[in-house]
């Protein structure tokens, strides 16, 4: 399976990390993907100035990667649901999609619909499988508690997302499960990070922060796993800019999916670019690694090959 993978403008920047262990993840489970350098911003930042300039950045991207006869995958929330509009709109309303497909002509493109948009997360879940992404996992972890945030945009609104179930969200959860690791039911599992307010309330943007920190810490958990690329910066660098030490709040770790999907994998974490989460301290590694073991299938054929032995 070959992809065109979609980065958008934060993550090639300030997450890399979450691109780089994706990739590396990818490969093992035998997808390709193609990094485009005539990609650009999905138009996410002018969505509530100007209706038209929101979209025809993602119309371009869709028509770039349909030119090159590929569907294309995304980490970005964001990024998802800008491509997913501009599909819906330029679906129904054919004025508007004539006056596009006009302008991209101007260079050598055009957009019929044909190239999906498929999440990390859905290529992971639907694409590849739970069954062939069990198979590549040499390790799981035992007793590890997380609290998955999925962030706004990937679930909302479901009929332009058409993400998994916008109220019972189930991917995550279950590729977590494959890792052995526990994604635990909390309060604001489907909430409202507060990182789009920050600048505009921030007095707003960091309760809101507080809150979901403190409830996944009051829930039992010993990282945050955020889906989202924003929610992303605002757990791994707005939280220890706000719960500092001598504040007597406790900073949650950030782990992404891809990395622990990596570890399981046997991928070296300086891959997985788990140094590069800010709040990922060496002290968490040496916890989490000796926590990392064959999966229960695999314990108990070696004890029967011993025993046969």
């Amino acid at each position: 399976m070959k992809l065109a993978f979609f980065q958008g403008c934060n993550i090639p920047i300030r997450i890399e990390q979450y691109a780089v262990s994706a990739t590396a993840v990818l490969e093992r489970l035998g997808v390709q993907l193609e990094v485009i350098d005539e990609f650009t911003c999905c138009g996410y930042p002018v969505r509530n100035v100007d209706e038209k300039a929101y979209i025809i950045p993602s119309v371009r991207n869709l028509a770039i990667a349909e030119k090159r006869g590929l569907d294309i995958m995304v980490i970005c929330n964001c990024c998802f649901a800008s491509l997913q509009k501009a599909k819906n709109v330029m679906a129904a309303n054919q004025a508007l999609a004539a006056e596009i497909n006009g302008l991209l002509a101007k260079d050598g493109l055009t957009y019929s619909g044909r190239t999906a948009v498929k999440h990390f997360l859905t290529v992971l879940h639907e694409d590849i499988g739970l069954d062939s992404i069990k198979k590549q996992l040499g390790k799981v972890v035992s007793d590890l508690n997380l609290s998955v945030i999925h962030g706004c945009h990937v679930l909302r609104p479901r009929e332009v997302t058409r993400f998994d179930d916008s109220f019972v969200p189930r991917f995550t959860d279950e590729l977590l499960a494959l890792t052995g690791a526990v994604s635990l039911d909390w309060r604001g599992k489907l909430e409202c990070c507060g990182a789009a307010l920050a600048g505009l309330n921030s007095e707003l943007s960091e309760a809101l922060l507080n809150e979901k920190v403190d409830g996944a810490l009051a829930a039992g958990a010993e990282f945050i796993m955020p889906v989202c690329s924003y929610c992303h910066l605002q757990f791994d660098t707005t939280q220890p800019a706000i719960r500092q030490p001598g504040s007597g709040q406790q900073v949650l770790p950030v782990l992404l999916l891809p990395q622990l999907l990596g570890l399981c994998m046997g991928i070296d974490e300086k891959i997985l670019g788990l140094e590069q989460n800010t709040t990922f301290q060496p002290t968490h590694l040496e916890q989490l690694l000796p926590r990392l073991g064959p999966p229960v299938e695999k314990k108990k054929k070696k004890q029967k090959q011993k025993a046969q032995a």
